[in-house]
């Protein structure tokens, strides 16, 4: 029997109103972000909001970190720089990391940008999905962020990511893997509006019940909650987590990381779930575990 405690954190926000922008870089896009930021978000995306959560998940010291997307707010090569510093700082050695909307709003060559997380993620952006394997673990990171239109917070993944997406799930469960799949939008529908969805859902969730998965995470909702997609044998919990810079009174909205402990015995594998929550002026709250077992058994593919 084995045992690995994950860390899952998301949408950290980390605040640019240090960093000298250049004005043309603000002349798409962009602008509504930043004017957002300005008149609102920056006041509820808070950094000593998120020093706590980082506080405590380093001092829980956890085997692997899975952080799911928007570590920026508008994607300029200078907020990519300031989160590569940031991971490199605050977050344990085996992180890894996908990209979120706000790490993409628009195109910008990937070497200024979302290159420099490579040590986290992958070099190029044709290298998702990717696979980080743990132990008994194996961690599988999907990109669903696409610059899209004014006015659109929506992700793709795509047909070719979604094939090679339900190839990796197949490989690694035949070696009886425990599969983790990392996304930041979230591919069940409803949680978002369909400005905010994963416009190709459809295909994610094909590739899920194709070929399983033991558990999928996202970002993105700023909302902490538990739902499922179809599997070829059993539902697949699928879990997000609210912004890890929140500050709100709310429990489902409130800064929070999640301390996953994947336990392996020989024919199956137990998952315990807790969320510790950060809310203004009151200590952390760790709320009452989420258990469920999902059986190494391979699916019919």
């Amino acid at each position: 029997m084995t045992e690995i405690i994950l860390a899952h954190l998301s949408d950290p926000h980390i605040s640019h109103d240090k960093l000298c922008l250049p004005p043309a870089a603000l002349l798409n896009k962009r602008a509504l972000s930043h004017l957002s930021w300005r008149r609102k978000r920056r006041f509820l995306h808070v950094g000593a909001m998120l020093d706590r959560v980082v506080a405590d998940l380093r001092a829980a010291a956890p085997d692997v970190v899975a952080l799911t997307g928007d570590l920026t707010n508008l994607g300029l090569p200078e907020e990519c720089r300031q989160a590569a510093d940031w991971l490199q700082r605050n977050m344990p050695a085996r992180t890894i990391v996908i990209p979120g909307n706000h790490d993409m709003l628009v195109s910008e060559r990937w070497s200024d940008t979302l290159g420099l997380w490579a040590p986290w993620m992958v070099p190029a952006p044709d290298d998702f999905p990717f696979v980080r394997r743990i132990g008994p673990l194996a961690l599988i990171g999907v990109n669903s962020a696409r610059p899209m239109p004014w006015f659109s917070a929506a992700g793709r993944i795509g047909r070719p990511q979604a094939d090679r997406l339900a190839a990796i799930l197949r490989d690694t469960g035949r070696e009886g893997l425990c599969r983790i799949v990392l996304i930041h939008h979230p591919p069940v529908a409803g949680i978002v509006p369909r400005r905010k969805a994963l416009l190709d859902r459809a295909l994610f969730g094909d590739a899920i019940a194709r070929a399983g998965a033991e558990l999928v995470l996202h970002g993105h909702s700023h909302f902490s909650g538990l739902s499922s997609l179809p599997g070829p044998l059993a539902p697949v919990p699928v879990l997000g987590v609210a912004s890890a810079s929140m500050r709100s009174d709310r429990a489902a909205r409130a800064a929070a990381w999640q301390r996953i402990r994947i336990t392996t015995t020989e024919r199956d594998f137990h998952i315990e779930i807790r969320r510790r929550i950060f809310r203004p002026d009151i200590p952390m709250q760790e709320l009452p575990p989420t258990l469920f077992t999902a059986y190494r058994i391979r699916p019919p593919i």
